[in-house]
């Protein structure tokens, strides 16, 4: 369309968002058998875990005690069906915080038409169960709560009364969202709409896939500032694609207020470099593996 200006890279997808843990020992028995996550693969200080009805991958990555515990504004969430489960969630949680080594379980809350529960994993990890039960109340279209297409049955977790269907999305901190939502179209290639109508848009995704990452806006001062263990992965579809937008990137750094960017390298999935955005935010752009 004329007038619209041409991103760096057209991304395939959002495939990984990525986490920073001490021990895969103590956070991978919460992440399955609490958020009905899959362990895929294991390595020796990683691990890639999937939900069955979400093809986006989390990949956990485990550095020891010196891990720090992150803020609740940096959490990725699951979805259950409906607020009884929620309910449900919160008390069994909370019955077995000491069992599953969890450093907090945090009170219910109803916001703009979810109702949700967090929990804080061994790892110091915040996770969100959430529910759009309330969706009318802020006139959220029908088909927003329910990013599956295969139910899951209560079998698959049958201690905890409650079923996540989806790991639906991740968030990230901003100070100045006008700019973030610059940088995520035209440098990242990704969408920024808003699931709620009253709300300005601020989740980030790819146009063919239905998880997302909730930019949030805080000041200055209150902006957490994590690791690149802690950052997302956007697919390219070729190395020499990779190449010419890691070249773009380094020249174009001051024009989109990126912080840092680091050499193209190898890792166990693919071939990729790290950058930091305005806000010190990691992002990975990658070819992956065939």
């Amino acid at each position: 369309m004329p007038g619209v200006e041409k991103s760096i890279i057209q991304p395939m997808s959002l495939v990984y968002g990525h986490s920073e843990c001490r021990y895969l020992d103590e956070t991978l028995p919460v992440l399955t058998r609490v958020l009905s996550l899959d362990v895929i693969e294991r390595r020796d200080r990683e691990a890639v875990l999937k939900h069955p009805n979400t093809a986006w991958n989390l990949i956990v990555h485990a550095v020891g005690s010196e891990a720090k515990d992150k803020p609740e504004r940096n959490h990725y969430g699951v979805r259950v069906t409906t607020n009884e489960e929620i309910d449900h969630a919160y008390r069994y949680l909370l019955a077995n915080k000491e069992a599953l080594g969890l450093k907090k379980v945090v009170k219910r809350k109803e916001r703009a038409g979810s109702y949700s529960m967090f929990f804080v994993e061994p790892g110091g990890n915040y996770w969100e169960i959430e529910s759009y039960d309330n969706r009318h109340k802020a006139g959220l279209p029908e088909q927003i709560p329910y990013p599956w297409k295969t139910k899951l049955s209560e079998e698959r977790l049958p201690a905890c009364v409650y079923i996540p269907q989806a790991m639906t999305h991740g968030t990230i901190e901003c100070t100045n969202l006008d700019a973030s939502i610059k940088f995520y179209k035209t440098a990242l290639g990704l969408d920024v709409i808003t699931h709620v109508p009253s709300i300005k848009p601020h989740d980030i995704k790819h146009p063919l896939t239905p998880w997302y990452i909730v930019s949030l806006e805080v000041p200055s001062k209150n902006k957490h500032y994590l690791t690149p263990l802690q950052r997302y992965t956007v697919s390219v579809a070729s190395s020499s694609i990779l190449t010419a937008a890691y070249r773009e990137f380094t020249e174009r750094r001051h024009e989109f207020g990126i912080t840092g960017i680091e050499p193209i390298n190898d890792n166990f999935y693919g071939t990729s470099f790290l950058l930091s955005d305005l806000d010190r935010n990691w992002w990975e752009i990658a070819v992956l593996k065939s």
